[in-house]
């Protein structure tokens, strides 16, 4: 899945008008790009596995049941569609894209990426750490497929911080694209690494990618 520029448009802001389960399925084959002013480089991702999350689910961060702290740390999801809600896990960010309607909480969380601009300054965020994975510290072959084979993991890669949370994903410093020729086949299943509302089939992949998801589907349906 090479990246040709050619190959994609600017994503409009009514691209999230509807609910996380309408958009994450869009979001398959789109590309994230985000622009690090400090360093000057631009790290970008075409999009292979998503998750919808939204209030009415006791997975979400914002569902009334929540942790107080957790939902306290969560109004970005009650912004008008096309912001990021940026949570932390682990000290990692994770990014989330905004939808539906303003005042009600709905974000499609970005699970896994394939990298397409940048992939040496993001190899470099991803091997800063001492504990970080050996084989992206050495460059061995395939380490691109452990570059954002996780939510956490595209957070690094990307560069984020907490104080993205709320920026608007259609000004600097993000920027997004969809394809021309939309997914061909994607993939639809349940949730992963959640204990509430795991049933729900709101998780969906690249079925033509699946080496760089953050986890295979046990059992999938190509949509």
């Amino acid at each position: 899945m090479s990246f040709d520029p050619n190959d994609y448009v600017p994503v409009e802001p009514d691209f999230f008008a509807g609910p996380a389960t309408e958009v994450a399925p869009k979001l398959i084959g789109c590309v994230v790009i985000f622009s690090d002013l400090r360093r000057a480089v631009d790290t970008g991702i075409i999009v292979v596995e998503t998750e919808a999350y939204d209030e009415t689910d006791m997975a979400s961060h914002c569902h009334p049941a929540a942790a107080a702290q957790r939902r306290n740390r969560s109004s970005s999801m009650l912004l008008p569609h096309g912001h990021a809600y940026i949570h932390m896990d682990r000290g990692m960010p994770c990014l989330n894209l905004v939808c539906s309607a303003e005042g009600f909480g709905s974000a499609v969380l970005i699970r896994a990426g394939r990298p397409a601009i940048g992939i040496e300054a993001m190899a470099e965020r991803r091997s800063s750490s001492p504990s970080s994975d050996r084989s992206i510290r050495a460059r061995s072959p395939g380490y691109e497929r452990k570059l954002c084979n996780g939510p956490c993991k595209v957070g690094e890669a990307l560069g984020l911080y907490s104080l993205l949370d709320g920026a608007s994903l259609f000004k600097p410093p993000f920027r997004l694209l969809r394809p021309i020729r939309p997914a061909a086949s994607v993939l639809n299943g349940t949730r992963i690494n959640i204990s509430k509302d795991a049933d729900r089939p709101w998780r969906w992949g690249h079925a033509d990618h699946r080496s760089w998801l953050s986890s295979p589907f046990a059992t999938a349906e190509a949509v």
